[in-house]
């Protein structure tokens, strides 16, 4: 009988396959953005509900930042599926909104290429941004329900994509109530300073080498054909 426990490792479809359409400049000049001040890139999510749980806190962050850094521009990323109204809707809601902030829509990856750094809800986009070497901070925040019965079944010591390939902390995670406005602030203005900011990009470049070579959908075809093929001989 066939030995059915081989593996081979072929990479992650995403190597070679995230890049931006247009540069830092071009994504400036389309938003009226300033190239020579730093820019904060704010993905709060896909859902609907993490736009409302996620959001706030930051632009909570974006006020404290701003207050004290007020050269600082922030871009907040909205999903291709969401409407751009309900980030609007929300940042309507805020009692002291931030300067300096723009809304971005279908757009994700060049605003994550253009940004100095960024805060990014905890999915598959934080891989993106690893790719695109983007200093970030991985946040969530789910209902407290969810949170205290989903997390009783949950045994890792990391929750982001990149951590969890790094096997390691290599990028901040501020998870449910550690995610508010002053803590979020802090590690933004951290990465924003030129060593940290460096540092980050030498640890991602470090992480993302570990997925391999572009191209790992063809390879893993190949590896299905080659077992097919000697199954029959």
């Amino acid at each position: 009988m066939r030995d059915m426990t081989h593996v081979e490792y072929v990479g992650h479809p995403l190597k070679g396959k995230v890049s931006a359409q247009f540069d830092r400049d071009e994504f400036c000049r389309r938003h009226q953005l300033d190239p020579s001040r730093p820019i904060i890139a704010l993905l709060p999510g896909s859902r609907h509900q993490e736009l409302e749980r996620i959001l706030p806190p930051m632009l909570d962050a974006a006020s404290v930042i701003s207050r004290q850094r007020p050269e600082n521009q922030f871009v907040i990323v909205v999903a291709p599926t969401r409407n751009p109204e309900e980030a609007h809707r929300i940042i309507a809601r805020r009692s002291h909104p931030t300067n300096s902030l723009t809304v971005v829509h279908h757009q994700t990856r060049e605003a994550l290429a253009a940004a100095d750094a960024a805060a990014v809800a905890s999915g598959t986009v934080t891989l993106e941004a690893a790719l695109l070497g983007i200093p970030l901070v991985i946040v969530y925040k789910e209902s407290f329900l969810n949170w205290h019965l989903l997390g009783s079944l949950i045994n890792v010591d990391h929750f982001g994509l990149v951590n969890l390939i790094a096997g390691r902390r290599v990028a901040t995670e501020l998870m449910q109530d550690d995610l508010n406005g002053g803590r979020l602030a802090q590690e933004l203005l951290d990465l924003l300073e030129p060593d940290r900011n460096r540092a980050a990009r030498t640890a991602l470049h470090e992480v993302t080498e570990k997925l391999g070579e572009g191209g790992a959908s063809q390879r893993a075809a190949e590896k299905v054909l080659q077992f097919l093929e000697s199954d029959r001989s």
